[in-house]
């Protein structure tokens, strides 16, 4: 992930990582297939104690699922950082980077296509959140006069930069405008076979059209087909950065990628290019920099405060994996400004993880019941009567958000924080409904399932962990719009439901 800095850069460890699967869930009488592979056995996928029918005997059964430990360690904790290469980074990108870009953005001699190209690029380099406030206004102008820009604009490939900018940047420019690429017969032209970028760009912008729009669907079908048998004959027309580029691009298209990965891959390419901005360059890889070491920054804290909580010796039946929680925090948002909101959210997710694994993979169902009760009342006053290691569980778990929210009420982000305990407790009950089925031996229809899935898919509450840390929105708006419900959330809540449950199952 490195540029040539000087912080070593992390080396990936190769050892296998034995995944969660819901099936531990089920005694093995209740699977219609019960042989398993001498592979199987070893991964501890199925640890259940007991396999008999009866209520009671299901009910007190300890599944007894075990994860393997931490690939991580201490290492980020141990990793140095030289603060001064910070220091020069940022100076740099203050004092150079960023008032040469937005007198290109504000100058009135470029032309609003030319500046959105501009912004196209801005974004793929991972630098266009320095000047969100240049781009809105830009993008508010050009919209206005969007008849004239398009007015007898027959490229692909600058039709489709601006089609994506405009939509990313919340205005909705009609598909209609590729109509003008289709010929008599209501497909797009052969010509277009042989704007390779012109088709890479319209096969990434098609990822934003809706549903509604055929048009969309059209184009992410009929330029998959063309870039992909363009890659399988590995032409000479193509360079081989380009080819694969288009590779990659085809494996995960941009809008189903987490944005630091893209940004990381586009780097790569773009340092490849004839006639690439070098100054845009350099700031790409000054900034990716900048915000790599903040990153290990980040996971140093997250060690320190992980390894200070314990849980891990205390609960040895959890998932020790405070850098792949990291992960998914980074995944809402890359921006340096978001620092402490990555913190926030990773260490709300890692407790909440450990509440799954009590529930999941080792509490009986009295114990799980007892428990989330307790989380429902949040008062580590009435914990007295629990098991002693559910009271290390519920202390940890009330015990950060509310050092959480101590954090959080001077900078007026309280209710964010009461928005999130709510999310907890929600997905508190999901977790004991699974439980529930479990001991009981019930397998549930899948409609009956998905009613409880996509709550314990933590979506609603992964989106509400992130909005604490989001100081610059206004947080009555921001929990107006939560509350609201709206489609997204059960979108997202389903496509992480089943792509969650299909992979863990595979495994």
């Amino acid at each position: 992930m490195s540029f040539g800095f000087r912080t070593p850069h992390l080396q990936a460890h190769k050892a296998p990582l034995c995944l969660k699967t819901k099936l531990s869930l089920f005694p093995r009488c209740l699977l219609p297939n019960q042989t398993l592979s001498q592979k199987q056995r070893k991964q501890d996928l199925f640890c259940l104690r007991a396999t008999k029918s009866s209520d009671d005997d299901l009910e007190s059964t300890r599944p007894l699922t075990q994860f393997s430990p931490s690939l991580w360690g201490d290492y980020f904790l141990s990793l140095p950082i030289d603060h001064s290469e910070s220091d020069e980074i940022a100076r740099e990108i203050e004092s150079s980077m960023k008032p040469n870009v937005r007198d290109r953005l504000m100058s009135c001699h470029n032309s609003n296509k030319d500046k959105i190209r501009l912004i196209h690029l801005l974004i793929s380099l991972g630098i266009s959140h320095y000047f969100e406030t240049e781009i809105e206004m830009i993008l508010n102008q050009a919209f206005e006069d969007l008849d004239i820009l398009m007015a007898e604009e027959e490229d692909l490939e600058t039709v489709s930069i601006m089609f994506e900018v405009f939509r990313l940047y919340q205005h909705k420019m009609s598909c209609d405008v590729f109509d003008r690429f289709k010929g008599e017969d209501g497909k797009f032209k052969e010509s277009l076979l042989g704007d390779i970028r012109g088709l890479l760009q319209l096969y990434q912008a098609a990822y934003l059209g809706t549903p509604s729009e055929d048009i969309m669907e059209e184009a992410k079908s009929f330029t998959r087909n063309q870039l992909e048998s363009l890659v399988v004959q590995e032409t000479s027309i193509i360079n081989p950065h380009l080819s694969t580029h288009i590779r990659n691009a085809l494996y995960r298209p941009r809008y189903h990628n987490m944005e630091i990965l893209s940004i990381r891959e586009y780097i790569s390419f773009y340092d490849q290019e004839e006639g690439q901005d070098e100054m845009l360059l350099r700031f790409a890889k000054l900034s990716f920099n900048y915000c790599r070491l903040l990153y290990i920054q980040e996971l140093k804290t997250l060690t320190k405060w992980w390894n200070d909580l314990n849980l891990a010796s205390k609960l040895p039946y959890i998932r020790d994996r405070i850098v792949e929680v990291y992960f998914p925090a980074l995944g809402l948002y890359i921006e340096p400004r978001y620092s402490l909101g990555r913190i926030i959210a990773t260490k709300i997710i890692m407790v909440t993880v450990v509440l799954d694994d009590t529930c999941d993979a080792y509490a009986t169902f009295p114990e799980a019941k007892s428990l989330i009760e307790s989380v429902q009342r949040w008062d580590l006053g009435a914990i007295d009567e629990l098991p002693s290691y559910l009271k290390v569980v519920i202390r940890a778990l009330v015990e950060t958000v509310d050092d959480i929210e101590k954090e959080m009420k001077p900078r007026g982000r309280s209710a964010s924080v009461q928005q999130a305990i709510d999310e907890i407790k929600s997905l508190g009950r999901a977790y004991l409904a699974i439980s529930k089925w479990a001991r009981k031996g019930h397998v549930p229809t899948f409609d009956e399932y998905m009613e409880v899935g996509l709550v314990s898919g933590g979506m609603n509450d992964y989106a509400a962990d992130g909005f604490i840390g989001m100081e610059d929105c206004d947080e009555k708006q921001t929990n107006e719009w939560f509350n609201s419900e709206p489609k997204i959330f059960d979108a997202l809540s389903t496509i992480y439901r089943l792509g969650n449950d299909i992979a863990s199952f595979e495994v």
